[in-house]
């Protein structure tokens, strides 16, 4: 009669393929995290960076407005980051409270990405422009 070595050491392969299973349960879910992270990240990026643009477009836009106006509007197409930029200069609506402060003007400027569900980026300030001085 032949015997055996029973060797007890090591693991069967149900047992590996179990744990391997149990593995793949508890990680599948924070790669799926950590996917929606990266995600989120670089939108927010997409859109600082757009922000970043939409507030040095807007010093530009006030150096090419004429002094006296007040009423302009400015767009500019960008690739780098893919937007489009609006600026405009109103005058305050009549039904808002701030309409009472003479010579007090909106600058508006938004930044919208070119893809569909890119974040938008838009800048709201509020100018005095005083009484031009005659000549």
């Amino acid at each position: 009669m032949i015997h055996f070595k029973n060797n007890h050491r090591g693991f069967t392969l149900i047992e590996a393929m179990i744990a391997v299973a149990i593995m793949g349960m508890v990680l599948t879910p924070m790669f799926l995290l950590e996917t929606n992270v990266f995600n989120a990240v670089a939108r927010m990026g997409e859109q600082f960076e757009r922000f970043l643009f939409a507030n040095h477009f807007l010093y530009i836009a006030q150096r090419q407005e004429p002094l006296e106006t007040t009423d302009y509007s400015l767009e500019k197409r960008e690739e780098r980051p893919a937007s489009m930029v609006r600026y405009s200069l109103k005058p305050i609506a009549a039904q808002s409270s701030l309409a009472k402060v003479k010579r007090l003007y909106k600058q508006e400027l938004t930044a919208v990405g070119i893809e569909l569900k890119s974040p938008r980026a838009t800048i709201v300030r509020f100018v005095y422009k005083p009484e031009p001085v005659p000549s």
